[in-house]
């Protein structure tokens, strides 16, 4: 005898199953940085670096030649020098890099202000975005806001992080709706943000730079020829910065810092500007980096340590580091502006 369903199709075993199961969606946001190890040991850079570096995203090249040469001579090589760097701004007392510090902290000052479950999660290391949106979904969590936290776009960063979160929905059998914020390289908030941060920290220090040099991370250049808006969006960056900064415009310079290997990367760079300028006379500088959301290894050990010697070194006397956003007032007060903009129809 056949047994009879409803109209839907369904019969009353599978309605009971399914009673209560249907809630309204619930919304959630997810921020994402760039990554970090989780110990500043040379396994710990090479577990690390080997994720990072095996995107071929990251790394445009032939991946058989390439993964030969990151495993044989790249991770044995780098990995024990980048882990002293690492343990040179490592947090002792969280056990922590800087930049897992400061994204939880943003979570958390985000969620806190917005009344909305907050998540973070690293495309390389951990807390990673499998395991994220993992817990999102076991919290019942329906639509998620993606924000890359990469106010420039680049192929090399906010696409990787759409390619894993795509990736996660692939191994979900009930996938939740999704959202990516868009790229806040010209949001006003963000703007003023740096400006605001800039002029605060010059009234904290005792000399007046000559020079405010606006250093980005950098990118090969042919990733640029094939298309990558990454250096128009650092530049507009730039632009709309000087534009609103009492100082006068020919006090900045923007330059690209963090090249890696032995191609072409998006010029000027920010280590071979400095030592010009300590050996043309200029004396004193500050530098801030606004393409990092959070103060990392570039900022707190290339920027603060390396360049800073480079300028030094070159003639100069007088070098300042003008901070991240991180987890400033205006820093989360921008980042929930975009969120709110992002989620009109979900709340």
């Amino acid at each position: 005898m056949i047994k009879l369903q409803n109209d839907q199709g369904i019969n009353n075993k599978d309605m009971k199953h399914c009673k209560n199961k249907i809630k309204k969606n619930k919304t959630g946001i997810l921020i994402v940085n760039l990554g970090t190890p989780d110990s500043p040991t040379t396994k710990g850079i090479k577990v690390y670096l080997k994720e990072f570096l095996s995107d071929e995203r990251v790394i445009e090249t032939n991946k058989f030649i390439w993964q030969i040469i990151l495993r044989l001579f790249i991770l044995p090589f780098r990995s024990p020098k980048v882990a002293k760097s690492y343990a040179s701004i490592w947090d002792r007392d969280k056990n922590e890099s800087p930049l897992l510090v400061n994204t939880r902290n943003q979570a958390e000052k985000m969620q806190a202000k917005l009344g909305i479950p907050t998540y973070f999660a690293m495309r390389y290391g951990n807390p990673s975005i499998d395991s994220v949106m993992q817990k999102m979904n076991d919290d019942g969590i329906k639509e998620i806001l993606v924000i890359p936290l990469y106010p420039q776009y680049s192929s090399a960063t906010t696409a990787t992080v759409v390619d894993k979160v795509n990736e996660c929905l692939g191994k979900m059998r009930r996938q939740p709706t999704i959202r990516y914020a868009r790229p806040y390289f010209q949001n006003k908030k963000y703007i003023e943000a740096l400006n605001n941060s800039i002029n605060n920290h010059l009234q904290d220090i005792d000399f007046k730079p000559e020079k405010i040099i606006l250093s980005y991370h950098g990118i090969p250049r042919r990733y640029h020829k094939k298309g990558d808006p990454y250096p128009c969006h650092c530049k507009k960056t730039s632009r709309l910065l000087t534009q609103i900064s009492p100082l006068n415009k020919d006090i900045f310079i923007t330059t690209f810092q963090s090249i890696f290997g032995k191609q072409e990367w998006v010029k000027p760079y920010t280590n071979a500007t400095l030592i010009k300028l300590g050996k043309s006379g200029v004396k004193n500088i500050s530098i801030i980096a606004p393409a990092f959301a959070s103060d990392c290894l570039e900022t707190l050990e290339e920027i603060c340590e390396e360049l800073k010697d480079d300028f030094i070194n070159a003639g100069g006397e007088n070098f300042s580091y003008i901070p991240c956003l991180n987890d400033s007032d205006e820093s989360i007060d921008m980042l929930c502006d975009i969120a709110k903009n992002e989620l009109k129809g979900w709340i």
